[in-house]
């Protein structure tokens, strides 16, 4: 028999990581492009650490104003979240009364010890360059209540609130001309604030009333609150001189310092500032985060929602009760103002930026407020389903849409 033959022989480990190196790096590369973000993707979706879901104060601050930056979505995403109107709104399925933590006298001693271990909190991440954590419920959610037609009203600072009270006969007439049986009608549709009940009594009040609140857009509303906040310090002074949207937009809550620093605002105090940029959704909400209302108008729609709002009171009106009339053309805007205020024409301090389209508080020097101001106020751009959210589409907002569609 001839000689057997002899096989290849076998490639030193030098040479077969050289002939495995091309295949792996080419690997390698497609891996990185199949993960790379696509336009327009939302900051959560490309991998940025994800805000908590849970309320205010639940540890949401750890990400610094860099890093925020740089997970801010597209600018069709930011121009979609600052023009919308909630995405949860309308007539929605009610689970109970609002979280008694937030609001309840009885736990008033509770949101004073969360306020304070939020004041820790926030001094240490402050301290290590991060945001601060968004603010908790201090001063209480205001809920107010009309026996006679069996509704609870709950109100947010900065969302026409004023403006649906006036409506609610909580104003004058305007006409000048109201007869008496008018003015009655009027002041039977008004307000007061309620008193509070023990647990039992409170859940079945809680179901048997039509519970109703109005929220407002979070980057317009934050926007708002600023403009409000400058116009309480004193004309000229150092504070009116050296604050911007910049750090508003940043830390609303560092205003009561700038406030309190202040002699003319001081004299509002630190619970005036916190009322008028505390959020809006846990105020909504049940202890295990259900809704706590019948129906979540829009600011953005106050017309239409208002309308649906009124005709429901009519529909649910008591024989004793005055009819619920329809909104004649639009509601009143009762402490409205121009988009452009002038310190010499009005008397006190006015924002430095002055925009008339809202987003442009959210564009060019102004990008990295998209992100902070949606940090500051997740719970509302969220769990009230905006665009722009990272998680705005909820399941409830879904479950909406299915019903819309019916």
């Amino acid at each position: 028999m001839g000689p057997r033959p002899r096989g290849r022989p076998s490639a030193s480990p030098a040479k077969l990581l050289r002939r495995l190196a091309a295949p792996a790096l080419l690997l390698l590369l497609l891996f990185i492009w199949a993960r790379r973000p696509l336009h327009g993707q939302h900051a959560d979706e490309e991998g940025v650490e994800q805000l908590p879901a849970g309320g205010a104060g639940s540890g949401g601050g750890r990400r610094s104003t860099a890093q925020l930056s740089h997970g801010a979505s597209s600018g069709a995403d930011m121009v979609a979240a600052v023009t919308s109107g909630a995405g949860v709104h309308g007539f929605v399925k009610k689970e109970g009364p609002a979280d008694p933590k937030n609001w309840h006298p009885d736990h008033k001693s509770f949101r004073q010890a969360r306020l304070e271990e939020w004041l820790a909190q926030r001094e240490r991440l402050l301290s290590e360059g991060q945001l601060p954590p968004p603010l908790p419920i201090y001063t209480g959610c205001q809920v107010y209540v009309n026996h006679l037609y069996k509704v609870l009203f709950l109100r947010h600072a900065k969302t026409a609130s004023s403006s649906l009270f006036c409506h609610f006969g909580g104003c004058r007439s305007t006409t000048g001309n109201e007869t008496e049986e008018e003015a009655a009608a009027r002041k039977a549709l008004s307000f007061e604030l309620f008193q509070a009940k023990t647990v039992g009594e409170l859940e079945q009040l809680w179901q048997e009333y039509f519970v109703v609140s109005f929220v407002r857009n979070p980057y317009q509303r934050a926007v708002s609150s600023y403009r409000m906040m400058m116009r309480q310090l004193r004309l000229g002074g150092p504070g009116a001189e050296a604050y911007s949207w910049n750090r508003f937009c940043a830390d609303p809550t560092g205003f009561a310092d700038e406030c309190m620093a202040d002699e003319q605002c001081k004299k509002k105090g630190r619970n005036f500032v916190y009322v008028h940029i505390q959020p809006q959704h846990e105020c909504i909400v049940t202890e295990s985060g259900g809704w706590a209302v019948d129906f979540i108008g829009r600011v953005e729609h106050i017309d239409e929602d208002l309308g649906l709002v009124l005709a429901e009171l009519e529909k649910r009106r008591p024989p004793e009760a005055p009819a619920v009339k329809p909104l004649e053309g639009s509601l009143a805007n009762v402490n409205g103002r121009g988009c452009n205020e002038s310190a010499a024409e009005t008397g006190h301090s006015v924002a430095k930026e002055q925009y008339c389209d809202p987003t442009d508080y959210y564009r060019g020097e102004h990008a990295a407020c998209f992100p902070q101001v949606q940090h500051h106020y997740h719970g509302d751009a969220h769990g009230l389903g905006f665009p722009g959210s990272g998680r705005g589409d909820t399941a409830m907002a879904r479950q909406q849409r299915r019903r819309q569609r019916r």
